[in-house]
């Protein structure tokens, strides 16, 4: 049985993640899945990352939202969620879903700057 601490099973992934080692990260995700209960939040959000990461916009979308159901305002899941509308030129998604977190969140700086790449003033 793996007795690594959770702690430090999330340090190892976020590690691998920043530097770009996908198969650690990979491994240190499965790790993760196999100590954590499906629904544990920090677990969403490691395989949210690794999903936007790895180019997967659907499976990461589906992980934030999920998240957002969880925690609405949650400003990481709103920015991520709302850069792969955006791409996916789905413009006012992305700013509706930065407006909503934005409502529940706001003092965040990042939601509003993100919130401001979405207005007509921004896009002149």
């Amino acid at each position: 049985m793996d007795d690594t601490p959770v702690e430090l099973r999330f340090a190892r992934f976020v590690a691998a993640m920043k530097e770009t080692r996908t198969q650690d990260a990979e491994r240190e995700l499965a790790a993760l899945k196999e100590r954590l209960p499906a629904g544990s939040l920090g677990l969403m959000r490691a395989q949210a990352w690794f999903d936007l990461r790895a180019g997967r916009d659907a499976a990461a979308a589906d992980g934030y939202r999920s998240i957002l159901e969880r925690m609405p305002g949650d400003e990481e899941a709103a920015i991520n969620l709302a850069s792969i509308q955006s791409r996916q030129h789905k413009t006012e998604e992305a700013r509706a879903t930065l407006d909503a977190a934005a409502r529940l969140q706001p003092d965040s700086a990042a939601l509003r700057a993100a919130l401001a790449q979405f207005t007509p003033a921004a896009r002149q």
